[in-house]
C-alpha cells in the first residue's frame, strides 16, 4: 500500500495502473516524474474521499449508478469467462512450440487450385493421379475454378491450408482442403529457408511462435467452447425494425459524396434519428433479459464509430448484422458468467470496486456541485473580472449600524413605532458620519462590500435587511436606489452575463467539491507512504489504453483520474466553511 485515505487504502498495483495506462500532461519530463507521481495520487485520494462520501450520502443506491455498476461487472466477468474457458484451456505446450519454430524456419512454394463448390473439388482431385496431371488437366469452366501460385510463410495463411502444405512433400497432391469460403487441392512446388523468421533472434522468434500458436488454439477453442453457450439462448434481431434502420443508414450515407469512409457522426445519427422517429422505441434486437431499440442501437453504432466505404455503401445490411450478432453474443456471454459468479472472484471484484469508487466520486462532485447557485452580483464580479471595462450595476443604501445587539433592538423598537429610518439612523447608529447624513451612502458597485452590495441588489428600493452580524458591529440597511446594466437591450452584453454566469457556477463548484475534499480529509484522515511511492518505477509515456475484452468489444483500462489538488491548501480550522 503507498496511501490511505480514511478507511481505503491505494495499493501499488492500482496506482501503478491508473499512473501508466491513462495521458497525463507533463510525464515526458524526467525530472519532474516525483511531483507527477505525488499529483496523480493525491487525485486517487480525492476520488476514495469523494466515494466515501457519496456513499455515507445514500448516493451509491442511486439507480444510474447501480445500473452503471452492474453493466461494468458483466463486462469483467465476461472476460473472466473467456480467460477462464478459451485462454486456460488453450495452453500451448513445449512440444508444439517447437514444431512451431522448426515449421516457420521453412518457406513454401505452392501450386493451387481454389473452387467455390466441394463437390467440383471432389471431381477434380479423382482426376488426378500424378503431378503432371495438377500442371496439364483442364478445368471446365462451369467449375468456378481458379488456378494460382503463392509462397506460403508459416503463420500467415489460413491454418487448414497450412497444415495440408506443410504436410505434402514435394510435388505431391494434397487431398480437398477446405478453408474459409472456398476450396483447395494445391501441392508444394519448392522448400526455402524462411529470411523473415530467420533473421530474428532466438526469443523474439520463439515468442512470435508462441503468439500465433496461442491465437490459432484459442480461435479453435472458442469455436468448440461458444455453440455450447449459446444454444438454447435467446437472441435474435426483429427483422422490420432492422430492414428500416438499414433503409435509414443507407439513405444518410448516399449524402455524403465526398468523405472515403462514412462514419455515422453524432450529426448523421441525428439524421437516422429523423428518418426512424416513428420506430425509434420499437424493439430491435433481444438477448437474454436484454432489449435494444431502434434509438438504442442506433446511439451505440455512433459511439464504436459505425463506418463502411463510400464505394461499398451495399455492405450496409451485412456490416449492420454483423454488429448486431456481435452484441447480442457478447450480452450473452454476459449473462452466462454473471449465472456462473464470476464477478465474485478476486481479480473481478478488485477491478469493480475501482470503477465504483470512481463512479460513486463523480456522482458526488455532481451533488456537491448541484447545491451550488451564482447571485447577480456575483456573475457580474466575474464578468467585471473579465473586463474592467463593464459597467456593474451600482446600489445606494440608507445604512444603521450600532455597536452591540442591544442597540440594535432598542432602533428597530423606534422603526416599529413609526420613526422614520434617517431618523434612527441620526440617533442610533455608531459611526458619526452616518448621523450626520441620515445614514446615506454614496452609490457603490454591487460587487462591493459583500455581503452586503449582493443582498441589495436582490431588493427593491424601499426594501429593508437585517440585521446581519458583521466585524465591527450588527448591520440593518434600506435599499434607496439601484443603478441595473441594461441587459435586455444589450444583447451582446446579456450572451457575456449568461457566459459569465455559467463560469461562475463552475468556479463556485469548483470551490465547493475542494471544501468538501479538505473537510473530508481532515475528518476521516489522509496518509502518504512517501517512500513506498518513490521506490515505484514509472514509464515517462502518457498513453491512452484500451482492455480488449473476452468474446470482443473493449472498454477503457482503468478509470480516468480526475486532478484533484486544491484541496490539499484549504485549511478548515481557518474559517473555510464546507457546503
Amino acid at each position: 500500500m503507498i496511501a490511505r485515505a480514511g478507511d481505503v487504502f491505494v495499493s501499488e498495483h492500482e496506482f501503478l495502473e491508473r499512473y501508466e495506462l491513462l495521458p497525463g500532461f507533463g510525464r515526458q519530463a524526467r525530472g519532474q516524474a516525483e511531483a507527477r507521481k505525488l499529483e496523480v495520487l493525491y487525485s486517487i485520494i480525492a476520488e476514495k474521499l469523494l466515494a466515501a462520501d457519496a456513499a455515507a450520502r445514500g448516493l451509491d443506491t442511486d439507480a444510474v449508478i447501480q445500473l452503471a455498476l452492474r453493466e461494468t461487472r458483466k463486462l469483467l466477468a465476461r472476460d473472466a469467462l473467456y480467460k477462464h474457458e478459451v485462454i486456460a484451456k488453450a495452453a500451448v505446450s513445449g512440444k508444439e512450440l517447437s514444431q512451431g519454430i522448426a515449421l516457420a524456419l521453412i518457406e513454401l512454394s505452392i501450386r493451387y487450385i481454389y473452387f467455390d463448390r466441394e463437390e467440383d473439388a471432389g471431381f477434380v482431385r479423382s482426376q488426378m493421379r500424378r503431378i503432371e496431371d495438377f500442371r496439364s488437366l483442364r478445368i471446365d469452366s462451369s467449375f468456378h475454378a481458379l488456378r494460382d501460385t503463392a509462397t506460403l510463410v508459416w503463420g500467415e495463411a489460413d491454418p487448414a491450408v497450412e497444415s495440408a502444405a506443410y504436410h505434402l512433400k514435394q510435388n505431391e497432391i494434397s487431398p480437398v482442403v477446405r478453408a474459409g469460403t472456398g476450396f483447395y487441392v494445391l501441392t508444394v512446388s519448392g522448400v526455402h529457408r524462411s529470411p523473415g523468421y530467420a533473421s530474428l533472434a532466438s526469443d523474439v522468434l520463439r515468442d512470435r511462435v508462441m503468439t500465433i500458436l496461442r491465437r490459432r488454439k484459442e480461435k479453435a477453442r472458442l469455436e468448440e467452447f461458444a455453440p455450447g453457450v449459446l444454444r438454447g439462448k435467446t437472441g435474435f434481431a426483429a427483422p422490420v425494425p432492422l430492414n428500416r434502420l438499414i433503409s435509414a443508414l443507407e439513405s444518410v450515407f448516399a449524402q455524403e459524396p465526398r468523405d472515403s469512409v462514412v462514419y455515422l457522426t453524432p450529426a448523421r445519427a441525428s439524421a437516422v434519428d429523423s428518418i426512424c422517429a416513428a420506430s425509434l422505441g420499437d424493439t430491435l434486437a433481444v438477448a437474454g433479459s436484454r432489449v435494444w431499440t431502434v434509438g438504442d442501437v442506433v446511439d451505440r453504432l455512433a459511439r464504436e464509430g459505425f463506418g463502411v466505404q463510400r464505394t461499398a455503401l451495399g455492405s450496409i445490411p451485412v456490416r449492420l448484422n454483423t454488429e448486431l450478432k456481435g452484441l447480442v453474443q457478447r450480452e450473452l456471454m454476459g449473462e452466462e458468467a454473471l449465472r456462473r459468479s464470476l464477478d465474485t472472484t478476486a481479480d473481478v471484484r478488485r477491478e469493480v470496486e475501482i470503477w465504483r469508487q470512481s463512479f460513486l466520486a463523480a456522482v458526488d462532485r455532481d451533488a456537491i456541485a448541484g447545491g451550488t447557485n451564482a447571485s447577480d452580483a456575483e456573475v457580474w464580479a466575474t464578468l467585471k473580472w473579465r473586463d474592467s471595462s463593464v459597467t456593474v450595476p451600482q446600489v445606494q443604501l440608507r445604512e444603521l449600524r450600532t455597536t452591540t445587539f442591544n442597540q440594535m433592538q432598542s432602533a428597530m423598537e423606534d422603526l416599529g413605532g413609526g420613526a422614520s429610518m434617517e431618523d434612527v439612523v441620526r440617533k442610533w447608529s455608531a459611526d458619526p458620519a452616518a448621523r450626520e447624513t441620515g445614514g446615506l451612502s454614496p452609490w457603490f458597485p454591487v460587487t462591493d462590500r459583500p455581503p452586503i452590495g449582493e443582498i441589495a441588489f436582490r431588493l427593491r428600493p424601499g426594501e429593508r435587511y437585517g440585521p446581519l452580524d458583521l466585524p465591527g458591529g450588527p448591520v440593518y440597511f434600506e435599499l434607496t436606489g439601484k443603478k441595473s446594466a441594461p441587459l435586455e437591450g444589450d444583447t451582446s452584453l446579456a450572451r457575456r452575463f449568461l457566459q459569465a454566469r455559467e463560469e461562475t457556477l463552475q468556479m463556485k463548484a469548483k470551490r465547493a467539491v475542494t471544501l468538501r475534499l479538505a473537510s473530508i480529509a481532515k475528518e476521516k484522515g489522509v496518509d502518504v507512504y512517501a517512500d513506498r511511492l518513490k521506490a515505484l518505477k514509472v514509464t515517462p509515456i502518457p498513453m491512452m489504453t484500451f482492455r480488449i475484452l473476452g468474446f470482443g468489444g473493449k472498454m477503457l483500462a482503468v478509470p480516468f483520474v480526475t486532478p484533484e489538488l486544491d484541496w490539499l491548501e484549504v485549511d478548515i480550522s481557518k474559517g473555510n466553511t464546507v457546503p
